[in-house]
């Protein structure tokens, strides 16, 4: 069914930006040598999403639509049971969320989450579908022949300016726009375009002031990079001759000396493929490298949060990052977190042998793991060895981390593993807002929530069963994972406030 165009947010336009570029210099960026994974299957090079827990989801040439794991194997998604439509060859995946996607087929749109693609409550032309970008605040814009559209709490709206539908965009990305405040920039007609939020439903759409000259030959793409303890986000761009950055308050321009063709990111790194090189930007380090090592000329498909990046070199993909740094499981870049334990842990290959692994909380106090604790996975994962962060009981099961003494605001988890007298360190941003820990009831709270979200596949015999609170309690903590790590929803993630009801309800004791 085709998304109502009545439901519009309310826009206003004001025709004036931010200063001109204040700097203009070259890059200088430094080198890395690159840690590859060539994996032998045959995958296009449509555009795919890449997981920070490792691997992603891709088409192969068959239009299949294949979830690649960190060792470089792969499983076939198939449609989900209850869906009404099979899914016909697909030609295209974006993200929706930390772990699924959109996946564009010759039958319809379709998520990919949890190894199934399952059919959405709303539907536009799949063919149109040419780029996604995600907020902060768990809503999925999607950029269409037809407009700019928001997914927000499973139902699709499309944003509009003076009633006029955007099209034309051709890049967009979440960052901070021209006042510092959280929204959407895209690119339309030669322009730059800033949206910023001013309330639940209203958006002051502004251009970016910066000169036709220093936009010539338009936007080819822009990336946002995630807040951060210290910082509020960046806006990174490219045209076919410079590379620009915007930080909430300035505009810089960077000179290089091949033309950008093609920029990527996820948390806090983006990608950029210009001449013959890719290059890696690292947020916390505020430092652009060049990848060293590939046979040939890379193109980018796919990055992750984690920094890794799937390029196609001649027929073969191949997952390049820095070095192996450690995952960790439990917590994602950027997540907000209302609980006050999580069960945390961070892996590494079990090709990689680690002299010590630790982790700190902003950096008070330093928490050594006991190596001979890890375990090696099982199945997909069996090529990783898992250390838990919190420790574990005698009877084996996980003990969690505990957040109470942090303050609501931004923090930063930091794991480190030395590997080689190098350390290999893995940080994670998260917004934790444990004050809000009001008596949640599953009746009053819960019950709308999870028909609206959660009954097209969880009431047709699909396990398990969320029907009742019965059910509901029994899967509770299962339920609250998967929404805190937005791994559910499968039609896309829930907002802070939906997936802050359901933490505290868990957390609440799971009251009727």
């Amino acid at each position: 069914m085709r998304s109502s165009r009545g439901l519009v947010l309310s826009v206003v336009l004001v025709l004036f930006g931010c200063e001109e570029v204040t700097t203009l210099e070259p890059l200088n960026p430094d080198s890395f040598d690159a840690v590859q994974l060539t994996t032998m299957l045959e995958l296009s090079a449509a555009p795919a999403f890449a997981d920070e827990r490792g691997g992603g989801v891709f088409v192969d040439l068959a239009g299949r639509v294949v979830r690649v794991r960190p060792n470089g194997d792969r499983g076939v998604i198939e449609a989900h049971p209850s869906n009404q439509i099979l899914p016909g060859p697909a030609f295209g995946v974006w993200a929706l969320g930390p772990s699924n996607s959109l996946v564009a087929t010759s039958r319809g749109l379709f998520v990919a989450d949890q190894g199934w693609l399952i059919t959405p409550p709303w539907q536009l032309p799949a063919e149109g579908v040419k780029a996604t970008a995600l907020d902060g605040d768990g809503v999925a814009w999607i950029v269409h022949d037809t407009g700019l559209f928001r997914l927000e709490r499973g139902a699709l709206k499309e944003f509009k300016l003076a009633d006029a539908s955007l099209t034309g965009i051709t890049a967009i990305a979440s960052a901070p726009t021209l006042d510092a405040s959280p929204g959407i920039w895209f690119a339309r007609d030669g322009k730059l375009f800033a949206a910023s939020k001013t309330s639940v439903t209203e958006y002051r759409v502004r251009d970016s002031g910066l000169s036709n000259d220093t936009l010539a030959g338009g936007v080819l793409g822009l990336v946002g990079i995630a807040p951060a303890k210290d910082s509020g986000g960046e806006l990174w761009a490219i045209t076919n001759r410079s590379l620009l950055l915007y930080t909430g308050t300035s505009w810089r321009e960077y000179t290089l000396p091949f033309s950008p063709r093609r920029i990527m990111g996820a948390g806090r790194y983006a990608w950029l493929e210009a001449g013959d090189a890719v290059y890696r930007y690292d947020g916390d380090r505020r430092s652009w490298s060049e990848a060293k090592g590939l046979a040939s000329s890379p193109t980018l498909v796919a990055v992750d949060a984690a920094g890794n990046a799937w390029v196609r070199v001649d027929t073969q993909m191949i997952s390049i990052a820095a070095s192996n740094l450690p995952r960790v499981r439990g917590l994602y870049q950027g997540a907000r977190v209302f609980d006050g334990q999580l069960v945390l842990e961070t892996s590494l290959p079990v090709s990689v042998t680690p002299s010590s692994v630790n982790w700190t909380l902003d950096g008070v106090t330093v928490h050594e793991l006991d190596l001979t604790k890890g375990t090696v996975g099982a199945g997909p994962t069996a090529d990783l060895r898992f250390f838990s962060l919190g420790g574990a009981e005698v009877s084996g099961v996980l003990k969690p981390v505990s957040f109470a003494t942090l303050e609501d605001g931004w923090h930063t988890l930091t794991v480190t593993a030395t590997v080689d007298d190098q350390p290999l360190v893995r940080k994670l941003h998260f917004e934790f807002r444990g004050a809000e820990n009001s008596v949640v009831s599953w009746d009053r709270d819960i019950r709308e929530l999870g028909v609206a979200r959660c009954s097209k596949c969880h009431a047709t015999g699909t396990t398990p069963e969320l029907i009742t609170y019965d059910q509901w309690r029994t899967n509770a903590a299962l339920i609250a994972a998967a929404v805190r790590e937005s791994r559910m929803p499968a039609d896309g993630p829930l907002d802070s406030a939906g997936i802050a009801a359901i933490v505290r309800w868990v957390n609440g004791g799971a009251q009727p």
